[in-house]
């Protein structure tokens, strides 16, 4: 059975794509299965895997608005082995409008994942900006989320937006949602706010805040422009390194859920 992993904020900007992609590829490197998913309608992560977005008539879209589709048939190879895309292009914004007022809405693409998508070691998801239809959707698929958090003045505010969201997703929809940790994104380590910030996350209690730091770095816009991961085009750049610690740590963490078949 797959263990998934979202990756959520209400913020832009802060790693979620990237995050998601290239713990994805260092899984996939590592000789699991994985499946990443795109629930964003900017659909980077789709265009951060080597596809173009445009280009595809068969998204993730046709899995929620179609209840009998096939979430086989939308799902992508990418060029690296063990790590398929179920991919998305512009039109998933349209996908709310177009379904019937129903109380299951947001729970369409669980139940899509969970019939056709059991033979995974891992789901990994991209989700949008924002707690709209499409993350909450998210939310209700997945075991558990990782907060990638830049080092800003509006993380500490973002920070609370989302665990409100998480909390409300538990008590409507997902009562086994957990938080796996916050990984800390867009670090300057020798600033003073860095630090200060970092030291202030990690005194949250019941908080788990990943070691892994993944600092500023030119290299992560690099990869997102060759729709490569940052560990495929740059596999010894300390980004790619980041990223290797940080699996580790996510898994470690998973067997600290409970998941012990990771």
């Amino acid at each position: 059975m797959a263990v998934s992993i979202a990756f959520i904020s209400g913020k832009g900007g802060v790693g979620k794509t990237t995050t998601c992609a290239s713990l994805a590829a260092v899984f996939a490197e590592r000789g699991r299965r994985v499946l990443a998913v795109d629930m964003d309608p900017q659909s980077n992560l789709t265009s951060g895997l080597g596809f173009n977005p445009y280009s595809l008539s068969h998204t993730v879209a046709d899995a929620i608005l179609e209840p009998d589709q096939s979430v086989d048939e939308l799902i992508v190879r990418t060029k690296w082995a063990g790590l398929h895309l179920l991919p998305a292009n512009p039109d998933l914004s349209a996908v709310e409008a177009g379904l019937p007022t129903a109380l299951d809405s947001e729970t369409r693409l669980r139940r899509a994942l969970d019939r056709d998508c059991r033979d995974y070691d891992f789901i990994l998801f991209d989700t949008p900006p924002s707690f709209s239809f499409h993350t909450i959707s998210v939310l209700a698929a997945t075991d558990f989320i990782v907060i990638p958090m830049q080092m800003s003045g509006y993380a500490v505010k973002g920070l609370k937006e989302t665990l409100r969201s998480v909390h409300h997703v538990r008590q409507e929809l997902n009562p086994d949602l957990r938080v796996l940790g916050l990984l800390p994104t867009f670090v300057v380590m020798r600033t003073r706010f860095s630090r200060d910030l970092l030291d202030g996350l990690r005194a949250i209690p019941n908080l788990r805040v990943f070691d892994t730091v993944i600092k500023v770095t030119v290299r992560l816009q690099e990869s997102a422009l060759a729709g490569e991961p940052v560990t495929v085009m740059a596999p010894s750049s300390e980004a790619a390194t980041a990223y290797r610690s940080f699996a580790d740590e996510v898994l470690a963490a998973l067997i600290a859920e409970g998941e012990r078949g990771v």
